[in-house]
């Protein structure tokens, strides 16, 4: 019988600082832990709340989760995040993004990719985008003193934007840089950077890069805090270039 060999809950210990909020932009960091777990099955929660009343009245929301399973050469992965809030009363973040891939091992430290991505996000016009690709990994190195690895796929995105009519196809190419540093026995830091430009105008890209410490203070629980960035090089109108965000949190293991 198989089972859940890894259950992280992951409780926000500060509101987010910056110009957004984490609510605010879903900068969904699809890599992170990709190396930790072993064979079966693993997921992680993670959760913030946070509301204030009387002169300021604020509500925010933010959520998030993956479950893996893994087997051989073969890992599955689902994750999902979302958040909402408020400020007096009126809507101020909503977003969501599902992101299923799997990955496949074989010789040399090669590894296929192929994923399929669905985000909306009310505050960058986004009714939907849609993503679909498959590529191939590289693990350049992949042991005790950490993870560098490399990546490229080749996908199609349709998108569809509040206030247009119809949807846009068109394809781009996802590169990646992901490094997996352990600092100590209790601190691991983990960064990853993608680009992505069209295939019809290079100059039509987007960058993302997250950044997160994450270190043990007990047995069961640890501290992360961390960073991210999005940068559309041609946003829809009306929307900012970059959304970034800092965050810092508790984890629980059980």
């Amino acid at each position: 019988m198989t089972r859940i060999t890894t259950v992280k809950v992951c409780i926000l210990a500060a509101v987010v600082l910056g110009v957004r909020t984490a609510a605010a932009s879903a900068i969904l960091n699809t890599l992170q832990g990709y190396g930790d777990e072993g064979p079966g099955w693993s997921g992680g929660l993670d959760g913030l709340y946070a509301g204030s009343g009387g002169n300021t009245e604020r509500i925010l929301f933010s959520a998030g989760g993956r479950v893996q399973w893994r087997r051989d050469r073969d890992r599955l992965r689902l994750q999902v995040s979302g958040g909402y809030e408020e400020s007096a009363r009126q809507v101020t973040a909503r977003n969501a993004v599902v992101h299923l891939r799997h990955n496949r091992e074989f010789g040399g430290r090669w590894s296929t990719i192929v994923f399929t991505q669905i985000q909306a996000d009310r505050f960058q016009r986004l009714k939907s985008r849609g993503l679909a690709g498959a590529g191939l990994r590289r693990d350049l190195a992949a042991d005790e003193r950490g993870t560098v690895a490399v990546g490229a796929t080749p996908m199609l995105e349709v998108e569809r934007l509040e206030g247009e009519t119809g949807k846009t196809a068109r394809g781009r190419l996802s590169i990646f840089l992901h490094v997996a540093w352990p600092l100590s026995e209790t601190a691991t830091l983990d960064a990853v950077a993608f680009w992505q430009p069209l295939f019809s105008d290079v100059g039509d890209a987007r960058a993302v890069g997250n950044v997160a410490l994450s270190v043990d203070v007990t047995g069961s629980l640890d501290l992360k805090v961390g960073a991210a960035v999005e940068d559309d090089a041609r946003p829809p109108a009306g929307v900012a270039r970059t959304d970034w965000n800092t965050f810092a949190g508790l984890g629980l293991d059980f």
